[in-house]
């Protein structure tokens, strides 16, 4: 596809989008050469385009070949390369390959975004709990490019202490890192910061996009429908199953006052609180809400659109 903000024509495949050529990677070995002489959990720090996901299959089949057992745990949810965008995959590779995406997920970790931004927790709690299916190998960590702020700093910081690496290898390009890298110069670990070749490739948004589009179609390719209540399921993030479903005289209620143009599909009480999902977004200053606040003694109300939801991953 044209990439036209960057005028680049892009020649697209599920196949690892690699943003380093293997000549680049010789300024790598020495990294590597120490971590397969004291092998352990290694975690890979860096923002987007920095060569993460190259050094880590190059990092990986070292272990191998030095007769090691490699676990990699793919922890950038945008562009996944084990198992789909928004998952954190883990793979246990038994030979050396020539990308991560040729690897054969052993586990899944679903946490829903295609970025940390909103959901650390789910995060690091997927991180963790694949990490514990590694046990016994050399683990190696591909994280994301979320890497600036306190939340960022907080993150992996969290992380060293759950994970507790050997190493640390941080890319980057300005000293972009530092914040989180200076306090961690105290810790029982060896951080490495190797320099990023010339040969890395910036890919944009766009290219991104686009290739997280084609995952997601290919895994979807062959679903089958499903149809769930709310009662049967779960669901964290959202006010949905958070309250009491309202009975169905006090949903009828709704309904009328609010009209058939703004259908109301499900309602729910937690507190003071009202939650509304509806078939279309509600007007502003709705006499006729305020009318439904008032008769079910509600202070505020939280209104979502169900087709928006359309697609959503759950």
């Amino acid at each position: 596809f044209n990439d036209t903000a960057t005028t680049e024509i892009y020649t697209l495949s599920l196949h690892d989008a690699l943003p380093i050529s293997h000549k680049g990677t010789e300024s790598w070995e020495p990294v590597c050469q120490a971590i397969v002489q004291n092998p352990g959990t290694t975690l890979l720090l860096g923002m987007s385009d920095v060569g993460k996901t190259t050094l880590t299959r190059l990092l990986a089949n070292r272990l191998l070949e030095a007769g090691e057992k490699v676990a990699v745990l793919d922890a950038d949810l945008g562009q996944s390369e084990i198992g789909q965008p928004a998952c954190v995959g883990l793979a246990f590779p038994n030979k050396p390959f020539d990308a991560l995406s040729d690897l054969t997920p052993h586990s899944q970790a679903f946490v829903g975004r295609t970025t940390p931004t909103g959901s650390l927790l789910e995060y690091a709690s997927a991180i963790i709990r694949l990490s514990q299916k590694a046990a016994g190998k050399c683990l190696i960590v591909d994280t994301s490019g979320y890497q600036h702020g306190a939340a960022a700093r907080t993150l992996y910081h969290a992380l060293c202490d759950l994970l507790q690496p050997k190493h640390i290898v941080a890319l980057q390009r300005r000293e972009e890192l530092l914040p989180i890298l200076t306090p961690l110069k105290h810790r029982n670990l060896t951080l490495h910061t190797p320099f990023i070749p010339e040969e890395v490739i910036r890919k944009s948004p766009q290219f991104r996009k686009m290739r997280r589009t084609m995952k997601f179609a290919a895994y979807f390719q062959n679903v089958e429908q499903h149809t769930y209540t709310f009662e049967e399921v779960g669901l964290l993030g959202t006010w949905l199953g958070g309250g009491n479903s309202v009975p169905a005289h006090i949903l009828a209620f709704i309904n009328q006052s609010l009209g058939s143009h703004y259908r109301v599909y499900h309602a729910e009480i937690w507190g003071q609180d009202l939650g509304l999902m509806v078939q279309r977004p509600l007007p502003n200053d709705f006499p006729a809400l305020s009318l439904v606040l008032q008769h079910l003694k509600a202070k505020s109300v939280t209104v979502t659109v169900a087709p928006q939801l359309k697609h959503l991953l759950l």
